[in-house]
């Protein structure tokens, strides 16, 4: 990838954004950063702005070959709690991405959510199997696929949208199950479970996501979703027993979560075969890389 090709990473302040501007700044592409909030990371120019204001939104379009759209309300609490909200900004912004790359033939890249798919039919899931959410979080983010993947179709929009796995790595917000496990037992707190921690999740590294936007904004497919989860399923229980390893502390269980999305299991395959991705970060390895991120700021 040579260094004249300009990617704007939306959302490039949030956790998910950084790991992908950086990856992308790595790997020799000019990379802006547009998020409300201003930021600073060597390598890539910072541009604030807000997905909701229409003009903004297309004036930072105009100038770049690709848009990576990971800017969203991301917090699934927040949406929740605000679903007017999740919609402005999942919705609304994305529809202003959308109308910008229509005007400026700008590739767009999506990030999705494999919470889309809702209760599980089938497993494993693949990308044909029904997308029925039931949460503002979820539900939003399958609005703005579809208004992608349908001016893909309709306006001839270069995009593709990446299912993506519960993320997790270092930079992980405070209010994510692996900080809230790690914070308490690192302050010698308990560990409360949700639910009796059967609930299994494909937890995908940050890294290997970074990885897939990459290869999603140079490859020549478009109109398509994949799935892009790792292979390994770990329950939350299996989770909060290897911090406690780490940091001794009691573990107790609470009332389950109202809203929490049931397990899954989900295929990449797809992804593996049309983008050739696959992730290379073993779970054991990437919690240890966020445990010992987590020690290296708290010092």
């Amino acid at each position: 990838m040579v260094s004249t090709v300009r990617i704007l990473v939306t959302g490039a302040a949030g956790f998910l954004g950084r790991h992908i501007a950086r990856r992308f700044r790595d790997t020799g592409w000019r990379v802006t950063g547009f998020d409300v909030t201003g930021f600073d990371e060597p390598g890539v120019e910072s541009s604030q702005g807000d997905l909701t204001e229409a003009n903004s939104v297309d004036h930072m379009v105009a100038a770049h070959d690709v848009v990576a759209h990971v800017g969203a309300i991301g917090d699934v609490y927040l949406a929740g709690a605000e679903p007017t909200l999740a919609a402005s900004v999942n919705v609304v912004g994305t529809a202003n991405v959308i109308e910008a790359a229509v005007r400026h033939g700008t590739r767009v890249v999506y990030a999705s959510t494999w919470e889309v798919y809702g209760e599980p039919r089938y497993q494993p899931i693949d990308e044909q199997h029904p997308t029925m959410p039931d949460h503002p979080y979820s539900i939003t983010k399958l609005a703005g696929e579809s208004l992608l993947l349908a001016s893909s179709r309709l306006r001839q929009v270069p995009a593709i949208a990446l299912r993506l796995g519960t993320a997790y790595g270092p930079g992980l917000r405070a209010n994510s199950v692996f900080r809230l496990f790690i914070d308490r037992a690192r302050n010698h707190e308990p560990i409360t479970i949700q639910g009796d921690g059967s609930q299994g999740r494909q937890f995908t590294h940050a890294y290997d996501i970074a990885r897939a936007f990459e290869l999603a904004a140079s490859s020549p497919l478009s109109g398509i979703a994949f799935n892009v989860v790792a292979p390994e399923t770990v329950t939350i229980k299996e989770l909060a027993e290897r911090v406690v390893e780490r940091y001794p502390t009691e573990l107790t269980f609470g009332e389950p979560r109202p809203g929490d999305v049931p397990p899954a299991l989900v295929s990449a395959e797809r992804a593996k075969e049309e983008l050739g991705w696959q992730p290379y970060m073993p779970f054991s390895e990437g919690l240890d890389d966020l445990i010992t991120s987590l020690d290296r700021d708290s010092r």
